[in-house]
């Protein structure tokens, strides 16, 4: 039996058994070990691999290279697949049609080659020659070590896969290395997680993810930490977009309809995503088509009249399955647990995807998302009585006027080209057009201190705020492998440029028609009139980035591999300020560049046995940012470094990922809350310098016994500043030091197989930060550790068939999702249920 670990991973086997090799190291976390027992017996593996192999699937593959028709197979079935580059060159595939089993399939498409196909595991094959695997070198114990070999597989495709974590990503370095292989701390939150856990926005995503904390700023945006620091920017399909702040754009929080999965890498990215946050770096990756049809109707009602519906259908577009198409979309029509606020969105997702010849794919796409909500909150609540005690108010109650709302759409455009050369080497360009925008006309009472007998003393933040944001970005990759001092290496080499401009009017209130009081803030429902709003001006900034990037995986011996990788990147901000259409002038216009900023990237793994390897990586961090002190000068960029060591093992035949780190980011330049300007009404800042922070993160992701999957993360995050004391970032928010997440669904067994039942568990200790209190000074607030309980079901009816029952917040805990930001407090989302009915055709 053959087993394969990875990319570029040796193949080992001993007269036919499974070679079991004992552990000789001891794992850095009790995580790792006790997953570790739960391994199942070869005999379990053994089914495990019979049972995956024997279903039935409907082929189409035609005679050709045989490296194309491996990677129509693996389109086809799903499954991974493990070859030399040399043993595939010059070789032509037998023509495969009809229903088979992916077995019988990939025999009969190498029929004729000399090549052996040998079943490695659940949904995996290595192609082997036999006349290499007797020549092969013979080690100590035996086994015989056959040639290095690729690992070809759908990428890191979730869907269909029913796993918790996936065969490879490339949102770390570029290179497709598997999760054991990414000398950083990882996570990936598949498809299969996603419809287990109801997450259908990415609030909902990475609320489940290790080491994320989630901040709000009110009814409809939300801010992401990881180590303490906000992430600002997003990838889609690794183009990297920058959120707007507080202004967002939609930016923060897209529904999850048209993607496949979640990757987060923990630390600095700055190699792929350049200027960037030292926390972590999201990728949202979208579905792509898929060579047989496939279709799906879901829906779903659940508590406080919410209503959605999801279709996706996918397939070949013509007889030979050369042209692809997919499309996905949704619509929601929702209220919610805040008094009179409720929401309606729309996404809508399509793809074509052609095969130009046997090597050459394009990919043209589009997709589109509109959400309308009324009775936005803008803000919080307020945290204090105007006697200065705290206030406590029910979890549904809604500063914002029922007129008030954040509408917000996106739109985007992308054509990828890819193209396969017969050495082994990939080319790929891509081009991103995306134009979001929001229209804001907002009312909310969280401004002031309510009097706690006759809650007099709250007002209105009024406004009215329009912006639209458009960007085209441009990459090219090149990447494949190069043979030196008779062994394989991988290389990449990339350049990226990006141009964003966002813009739109400028309003003014005066107030004269409008009465911001509120009377008593206990009877308050939001019922008044909408102001009116006059034209004042407008504004428009621009930012212009370019990068060119390398990266290598250096393997000087079997067990040791190198990952050394550096960017240089060129930025340029231009903020041209305001125009005053009283004035007819411009004011306040800024400028800030830097060029030729180089960012190092160094990694280091080491395969300790098979399926174990520690690692340790660095890089440097530069984050340019738009904050300003309060003369209005911008802050210096954020620079630093970041360190990481830890232990990861592939377990189970890559089926169990588990990972125990350490890490260690230094920071000049962060930029920490100093104040309002008593004049303009804006938020300042300062630099802090020495802003350190430390901690470890614990993860393991996939499936523990047969049918049995999990998800488990423990993280700890301490961030200082020199002195000491702690760092209170952007809008005053303070992370969680310690956060916990885990998720478990389990099919039961025999006669009860068609029930999945399946909880989770979200614990977060004490957060901190502060608000300014009727005494006219700033004063530290702080919540305890908050615990969450969810619980899902779901019962396969049919085969097409199954009905899914979630729980969130069983215990009905009542807790702040953000504490201070603007002075106020948000509170989370109480007990709620839902229940989705999925038809399958």
């Amino acid at each position: 039996m053959s087993m394969v670990s990875g990319t570029n991973s040796r193949v080992e086997m001993m007269d036919g058994e499974p070679c079991r090799r004992r552990v000789k190291v001891l794992l850095a976390s009790s995580m790792l070990a006790c997953l570790a027992g739960f391994a199942p017996d070869a005999a379990q593996a053994q089914a495990q691999a019979v049972a995956g192999a024997a279903q039935t699937l409907s082929f189409q593959i035609p005679a050709q290279p045989l490296s194309a028709a491996i990677n129509a197979f693996i389109r086809q079935s799903g499954w991974q697949i493990s070859y030399s580059s040399a043993l595939a060159a010059g070789k032509t595939s037998t023509a495969v049609s009809g229903n088979l089993t992916p077995a019988a399939a990939l025999q009969q498409l190498v029929q004729g080659t000399g090549i052996t196909v040998r079943i490695s595991g659940p949904g995996s094959a290595a192609l082997v020659d036999p006349q290499a695997a007797s020549a092969g070198a013979v080690t100590a114990d035996g086994s015989t070590v056959l040639e290095t070999v690729l690992v070809q597989g759908q990428g890191a495709t979730t869907e269909g896969t029913g796993s918790y974590t996936t065969s490879q990503m490339s949102t770390a370095t570029g290179l497709p290395l598997s999760i054991r292989e990414t000398p950083q701390s990882v996570t990936v939150v598949t498809r299969q997680r996603l419809e287990d856990q109801a997450s259908t926005t990415l609030q909902d995503a990475l609320e489940s993810a290790s080491g994320i904390a989630i901040q709000k700023y009110d009814s409809d945006r939300t801010e992401y930490l990881a180590r303490g620091f906000t992430v600002g920017e997003f990838q889609y399909d690794g183009v990297v977009i920058q959120n707007e702040g507080v202004y967002d754009y939609g930016l923060s929080n897209p529904d999850m309809t048209i993607y496949d999965r979640v990757e987060i890498v923990k630390g600095a990215n700055g190699l792929m995503q350049g200027a960037g946050s030292p926390g972590a770096a999201v990728n949202l990756v979208r579905k792509r088509p898929t060579d047989t049809f496939q279709g799906s109707l879901t829906g779903t009602a659940g508590s406080w009249n919410s209503y959605r519906t999801e279709l996706d259908l996918s397939g070949p577009i013509n007889p030979d399955g050369t042209l692809r198409g997919r499309v996905a979309g949704s619509f929601e029509d929702a209220e919610s647990y805040l008094d009179h606020y409720e929401k309606k969105s729309f996404t809508l997702y399509g793809i074509l995807e052609a095969d130009l010849g046997d090597d050459t794919t394009l990919s043209v796409g589009a997709d589109y998302q509109r959400t309308r909500p009324r009775g936005s909150s803008w803000t919080g609540l307020p945290m204090f009585y105007s006697d200065g005690s705290r206030t406590d108010f029910d979890v549904s109650t809604n500063p914002a006027t029922d007129w008030s709302r954040r509408e917000t759409y996106t739109s985007n455009i992308f054509a990828t080209l890819d193209h396969e050369f017969d050495n082994g080497w990939k080319a790929s360009l891509t081009y991103d057009h995306r134009r979001n925008g929001h229209d804001s006309v907002l009312g909310s009472a969280g401004s002031g201190y309510p009097d706690p007998i006759t809650g007099a003393g709250v007002y209105q933040y009024v406004g009215k705020y329009v912006g639209r944001l458009v960007q085209d970005t441009v990459d090219a990759k090149l990447s494949g492998p190069v043979e030196l001092f008779g062994r394989e290496h991988d290389f990449m080499f990339g350049a990226t440029a990006s141009r964003k401009t966002t813009k739109g009017p400028l309003y003014g209130y005066g107030g004269v028609n409008y009465d911001p009081a509120v009377p008593n803030f206990f009877t308050w429902d939001g019922n008044t009139d909408e102001p009116d709003f006059d034209l004042t001006g407008r504004y428009e900034t621009s930012l212009t980035q370019y990068g060119a990037y390398a990266a290598t995986r250096l393997r000087p011996t079997d067990d040791l591999s190198f990952v050394l990788g550096s960017r240089i990147s060129w930025y340029d901000y231009d903020d041209k300020g305001s125009y005053d259409n009283a004035s007819s002038s411009w004011s306040g216009a800024s400028q800030y560049s830097a060029k030729g900023e180089l960012t190092p990237y160094l990694g280091v793994i080491y395969d300790l046995t098979e399926s174990v390897s520690v690692y340790a990586s660095y890089t440097s961090i530069f984050k340019p940012q738009e904050n300003q002190t309060i003369s209005g000068a911008y802050l210096d960029p954020e620079e630093g470094n970041s360190y990481e060591a830890g232990v990861k093992a592939a377990l189970l035949d890559g089926r169990l990922n588990t990972s125990a780190a350490v890490f260690m980011i230094k920071q000049d330049n962060v930029a920490e809350t100093a104040g309002i300007d008593a004049d303009t009404g804006e938020y300042y800042y300062t630099a802090a310098d020495g802003v350190t922070t430390k901690g470890f993160e614990l993860e393991a992701s996939g499936e523990i016994r047969p049918d049995w999957n999990i998800y488990a993360g423990y993280t700890y995050a301490h961030a200082r500043k020199a002195n000491g004391e702690r760092v209170y970032t952007f809008l005053q928010t303070a992370a969680p030091e310690s956060v916990v997440k885990l998720y478990t669904t389990y099919t039961l067994p025999g006669e009860w197989d068609r029930l999945t039942i399946g909880g989770g568990v979200r614990w977060q200790d004490k957060i901190y930060g502060y608000a300014w209190s009727p005494a006219n000074v700033y004063e530290n607030i702080s919540q305890k550790n908050v615990f969450l309980i969810d619980l899902m079901a779901k019962y396969k009816v049919t085969d097409k068939i199954d009905v899914t029952f979630n729980v969130k917040n069983l215990l009905n805990e009542k807790y702040f999702v953000s504490l201070g930001n603007f002075d106020t407090g948000y509170y989370g989302e109480p007990r709620s249920f839902s229940v989705s009915t999925k038809f399958k055709f």
